[in-house]
């Protein structure tokens, strides 16, 4: 969520109309600019999308988020050449009711043919290096883009890439020098608070209890030069043996890597005897090193069975003298997902899915110079789920004047926070590059009253409705 103090500003809704695209798959994690479909010299594909979306629960201090107008567009385009292939993949847009506008580039690199069994890469670009990374959207392996947390998207790791691919192999290599963090909500410092203009963002407790007097912080951003954040390196490696369309396949990946979520250091409290305490709060990075493996089998009907672990083992940063530093605890998770189609059952397309997902570990404790517990903790959870089982179904339901009614529903209930996620997405096509958008997100816990942190209790008032149109070309 740091990542908006480094002045990166997007957000890109995603749509169900980018699925019915052959040239670009638009599935969650996969590069949306993957293989060519075709042997033309050049491809694209463009998306427009007008949405106003309505909060049922208006935040007292920040009315004016209640509604929002977002006008965006998409443009992915693949240039194949005698010797080099070239792919770029941006968003912008413009939100008019807080008259903010946001540029991303999701994926844009040059690349030799991809006829060739080798393929190397250079720039930007989203690979296939964990399924539950990917499908829980968890952004250990690749860079979120999350201003809307309940539509986060996978982004492109930058550097160098090298990927070798025969029958039923593959092995993928990759360097780099820099390092691009996870894009989240804008962040500022104003009246003594860390404040974002953003329903997303979880702003620090200003209220510090110490002996029987409660103390006010007010906060100071004080923000590194973009360099010290931004050139840092790292390597990983993936290597794959199977037909991941058909039959028994597994995938294996590991890298060393900077944590795509930046950290927080505070400076100690000097003096708790007066009723305002001032903390100054910077960004800052550590490394990681990330392990994770799938097994797979797609059936001849479509299905596809994955069983999944992942492992994340971040190194431990100490602080300065006088300075706290967040401190990641390592994490272990497992997943199962059974992906179906049900056309025999119905006369349209539906794919369904079911998932569980479990995560031990995963915590945050701020820590002293000389590695000791904080009295303060600012925030203590890394992952939004930790236990949870998820149901979801996607495609088209139904003809409506015989054009396409599309849906996309996801039930998502967390054991551990004891609450659920409800995510639906409805589309209809009266003609075929328009669509008409209706859609909401329903969050809730069981005890309200609890106090948890976590993020179901933390968002539960963010229930909204929504919806627009869009022009795909």
């Amino acid at each position: 969520m740091w990542a908006g103090i480094l002045g990166f500003w997007a957000f890109q809704p995603q749509s169900l109309a980018q699925s019915t695209q052959g040239k670009f798959q638009a599935a969650q994690g996969t590069s949306v600019l993957s293989e060519p479909s075709n042997s033309r010299p050049a491809s694209y594909f463009g998306e427009l999308r007008l949405e106003g979306m309505q909060y049922f629960t208006p935040l007292v201090d920040k009315p004016e988020l209640t509604y929002s107008q977002l006008l965006s567009a998409r443009l992915s385009v693949l240039k194949e050449g005698d010797w080099l292939d070239g792919a770029m993949d941006i968003s912008g847009g413009t939100f008019f009711s807080a008259q903010q506008s946001h540029f991303v580039v999701h994926e844009a690199y040059i690349a030799t043919p991809q006829r060739n069994s080798a393929v190397a890469f250079v720039g930007r670009k989203k690979m296939n290096w964990s399924d539950l990374d990917q499908r829980w959207q968890l952004g250990l392996w690749q860079p979120k883009f999350a201003i809307d947390t309940l539509r986060p998207e996978d982004q492109g790791l930058t550097g160098f890439f090298v990927d070798y691919k025969k029958t039923n192999f593959e092995i993928l290599a990759f360097a780099t020098p820099v390092f691009i963090p996870n894009m989240g909500p804008d962040i500022r410092e104003e009246g003594g608070g860390l404040v974002s203009d953003s329903r997303w963002y979880r702003a620090p407790a200003r209220d510090y209890e110490f002996g029987r007097n409660i103390n006010t912080i007010a906060y100071d951003l004080d923000i590194p030069e973009y360099e010290k954040l931004v050139m840092n390196g790292g390597a990983s490696v993936m290597m794959q043996v199977g037909n991941v369309q058909s039959g028994p396949w597994a995938r294996a990946s590991y890298g060393y890597l900077p944590v795509n979520d930046l950290i927080l250091k505070r400076k100690n409290f000097k003096s708790l005897s007066e009723d305002i305490v001032d903390v100054t709060v910077s960004p800052d990075l550590t490394y990681h090193a990330i392990a994770s493996a799938d097994l797979g089998y797609n059936f001849t009907n479509k299905s596809r069975l994955v069983v999944s672990y992942l492992q994340d083992s971040p190194h431990e940063k100490l602080p300065d003298e006088d300075w706290a530093i967040q401190k990641l605890e390592p994490l272990q998770a497992y997943s199962v997902a059974l992906d179906f189609a049900v056309q025999d059952l119905l006369s349209f397309p539906v794919t369904m899915g079911i998932e569980y997902f479990k995560v031990f570990g995963a915590g945050i404790q701020d820590v002293l110079a000389d590695g000791s517990p904080d009295d303060l903790t600012m925030f203590e959870h890394r992952l939004n789920f930790t236990n949870s089982l998820s149901l979801r179904a996607e495609g088209e339901v139904a003809r409506i004047w015989r054009r396409p009614f599309v849906t996309r529903f996801r039930y998502l209930y967390d054991y551990d926070q004891q609450g659920s996620l409800l995510q639906t997405e409805f589309l209809y096509y009266p003609r075929p590059r328009w669509a008409v958008v209706i859609g909401g997100d329903i969050l809730g816990v069981q005890d309200e009253n609890s106090g948890s942190s976590a993020f179901l209790n933390q968002y539960r008032a963010n229930d909204r409705v929504y919806g627009g149109m869009t022009y795909v070309f």
